[in-house]
């Protein structure tokens, strides 16, 4: 429970196609008749490639909170990633949370699957049967698979009932796409090649692919060759002739998994798989439909609309990616964020590390896909955007979100991600119509690439003038920060402190323990001068175990004592507890002096000339023969 709210968590894949977006739409009507919020980690791919991008975009799962979800719906032959949909089960199955696994079947889930071979059936017995026809040609999906074998094997029992004998060469396999179903038509259509009475397809896909192939030959369906395909997808709504198919019961299927769920959490018994009904669809493809007019207009009108919303959209997001890309820090970006439309009702989430890489250009300060820790850094909104960064424990998914929680539309979380580098989360709360959610993917993708980019050239930045093994600043980074600050002290007539620190034995650690253990003293020395610096002093690395350190005091009364004094006790304090087989010790020499009369360089040699004196004490000290007695 999130706010006061049953939460029902769907783990769906672009949720903007069509038929992808009817399940949204039926599951949130479902979830409000039951009192139920729907939390929607969507994908802008199927992660069927498992690329970089595909890396970047399935961390949105990671944000799941089982801690305050109450039931997880997870459309798992949709998600191609399988290892990635059982974790996801597993989390919430090992928290007792009941889990509603749609299609394919997981342990310890409740599997809803739709009865595709009964449905399968009824068409095949309506071309066959009804009709009253012999020579049926079919196309499976891929050799193999479940779903094709399944109907394949339906059309051989209905032929076989039939008294109609199985021909191989009527067979062909088009793996539900539209090449390969080519390549099969080509085969039945070739010359000299018996013409079919019907084909029969495993979908609607490789069925508008036949119909195109026989038009494109100079037959026409119904009137030479009746076609039919199954699953009632979007497409085939705009299909000429319309398709004789099947279509799924998406408002079943939804209505299902959330009375299953919710009879779960009320301590009921409920089975662990339970099928779906298809529907059969007649229409024009077979002939029992006359093709008529419908208001085409409409959709025309309709289909423009979402075009021209579309291209528009692209447009204002690829300008804004760029926009983005090209600015140094955030306050620069967020003029251009206020007044897009697209951007209404949304949080964009950053991790608190997102746009400050500490060391390369794609790598995290930590190996979790998201921080505790988030920055909003922006909330659109029709009246007035919000636009300071807000500060936020992730646990509670965006700022005042709980204002929310009573708007009858799901809350959608995508990634934004540059490639497979996780930057943050966008948190939207939009109408559920088609238009608003098909711009999910152009807002995200706008945000991870200008992010993205924002990320890598301050990355590029950082390795200009940062040392890679302390972190610190390097020489050209040191002179870039300190040479402003020095000449205003001039003016000011301000004092300048300068340190000068060496690590001692460096050699020796390297050739005795390994050059991984030098570099570990190199960077014990670089944390002391870190941990004395309490002014906003500029620490840096010039090279090998030598460092340098300035800043602008405003009294130097105490000051040289006090650092060395914090510096020493950080060392001794590694040196306590590290287990190490060798002692750190470093050298050190500190100046105050005004800036005025005086160079940056100046005050370094004199620094040097200190830490050498102090080199040199050191090593009498270490040299003098013990005392007996």
């Amino acid at each position: 429970m999130f706010k006061g709210q049953k939460i029902i968590a769907v783990c769906i894949p672009r949720p903007y196609e069509a038929t992808r977006f009817g399940y949204i739409e039926k599951l949130n009507a479902a979830a409000i008749s039951r009192d139920y919020k729907l939390f929607v980690y969507q994908t802008n791919s199927d992660l069927y490639m498992n690329n970089s991008a595909d890396m970047g975009e399935k961390h949105i799962f990671d944000l799941i909170d089982y801690d305050v979800i109450d039931g997880l719906i997870i459309f798992t032959e949709m998600i191609k990633d399988k290892k990635l949909t059982k974790r996801i089960a597993d989390n919430a199955v090992s928290r007792g949370i009941p889990v509603v696994s749609v299609e394919a079947p997981m342990d310890g889930c409740i599997n809803l699957k739709y009865d595709y071979g009964t449905c399968f059936e009824k068409i095949v017995r309506h071309i066959i049967v009804d009709h009253k026809l012999t020579k049926v040609n079919f196309i499976a999906g891929f050799e193999g698979n479940d779903f094709s074998e399944e109907r394949h094997s339906v059309y051989k029992k209905v032929l076989e009932e039939q008294g109609i004998p199985y021909e191989p060469e009527r067979v062909g396999y088009g793996n539900f796409w539209e090449y390969p179903t080519r390549q099969v038509m080509e085969k039945f259509l070739a010359d000299g090649k018996e013409l079919p009475e019907a084909i029969i397809c495993c979908n609607d896909v490789m069925a508008m692919v036949a119909c195109k192939c026989l038009a494109e030959k100079g037959y026409s369906v119904p009137k030479d060759v009746i076609v039919s395909g199954f699953d009632g997808i979007e497409d085939e709504r705009y299909h000429s002739p319309r398709l004789t198919t099947c279509r799924n019961s998406e408002d079943e299927m939804s209505r299902k998994a959330v009375e299953l769920i919710d009879r779960v959490i009320n301590g009921e018994e409920v089975p662990s798989r339970v099928l779906i009904s298809f529907e059969m669809v007649v229409s024009q493809s077979c002939g029992c439909v006359k093709a008529h007019t419908e208001d085409g207009s409409k959709m025309i009108n309709d289909l423009h609309a979402r075009l021209t919303g579309h291209m528009q959209r692209s447009y204002n997001m690829t300008s804004l990616s760029t926009i983005i890309s090209n600015e140094k820090n955030v306050e620069n970006i967020y003029e251009h964020l206020t007044n897009k439309q697209e951007l209404t009702d949304t949080y964009c989430c950053l991790n608190t590390d997102a746009l400050q890489p500490r060391s390369g250009i794609m790598e995290r300060e930590s190996d979790e896909p998201f921080t505790d820790e988030m920055l909003m850094i922006f909330k659109g909104s029709y009246e007035k955007p919000i636009t300071e960064t807000i500060r936020f424990n992730r646990k509670d998914i965006a700022p005042n979100i709980e204002s929310y929680m009573d708007w009858q539309v799901p809350v959608v979380f995508t990634a934004i991600h540059y490639l497979d580098t996780c930057l943050g989360y966008l948190c939207m709360v939009i109408p559920l119509e088609m238009i608003h959610y098909e711009r999910i993917p152009q807002v995200s993708e706008a945000f991870g690439n200008g992010f993205g980019n924002v990320r890598m050239f301050a990355a590029m930045e950082r390795l200009y003038t940062h040392d890679t093994l302390t972190e610190l600043y390097n020489r050209r980074g040191f002179y870039q920060l300190v040479l402003p600050k020095f000449e205003q002290a001039t003016v000011n007539g301000l004092t300048v402190a300068i340190v000068s620190a060496d690590l001692d034995g460096l050699k020796t650690i390297n050739d005795t323990y390994g050059h991984s253990e030098g570099d570990c003293a190199i960077k014990v020395v670089g944390e002391a001068l870190k941990n004395a610096s309490v002014n906003s002093e500029i620490c840096a690395r010039f090279g090998g175990d030598e460092f340098v350190v300035a800043g602008v005091v405003e009294s130097a009364e105490n000051y040289v004592e006090e650092y060395k004094q914090k510096f020493y006790e950080y060392i001794d304090e590694f040196n306590k507890n590290s287990g190490k087989p060798y002692k750190v010790a470093a050298s050190i020499g500190l100046i105050c002096k005004s800036a005025e009369g005086s160079t940056v360089d100046d005050l370094i040699k004199l620094s040097d000339d200190l830490m050498y004196r102090d080199k040199a004490s050191r090593k009498k000290v270490r040299s003098r023969p013990r005392e007996d007695g």
